[in-house]
């Protein structure tokens, strides 16, 4: 009698917190970015160099902003494809940009 009293106490005080664990884990929620930064964007170095626009990439659970830069286009390409943020089932995803 006295160890299922033991018991029944024991589990009175461990299901609580083992079902409070498993609602705080159902409930949480993946945030995408922040808004993008508005960018001053500089005169252009040469007619051949193209603007690469600001973005945030994600380290670990932070978002670090990345400036914008102006680039040479490659001699075969002429526009940029500005990079996105593709959601899956793990969060966002950067999707890098890249030369057409």
């Amino acid at each position: 009698m006295k160890k299922q009293v033991k018991f029944l106490v024991l589990a009175g005080l461990l299901l609580p917190t083992l079902f409070s664990a498993c609602t705080a884990t159902a409930t949480t929620t993946v945030q995408g970015p922040p808004p993008a930064r508005v960018e001053v964007i500089p005169v252009a170095p040469s007619v051949r160099h193209i603007w690469i626009p600001g973005h945030y990439i994600r380290r670990g659970r932070n978002y670090i902003w990345v400036n914008g830069y102006y680039q040479m286009a490659p001699a075969r390409y002429r526009a940029w494809a500005p990079g996105y943020w593709r959601q899956s089932r793990r969060g966002p995803i950067w999707v890098e940009g890249h030369w057409r």
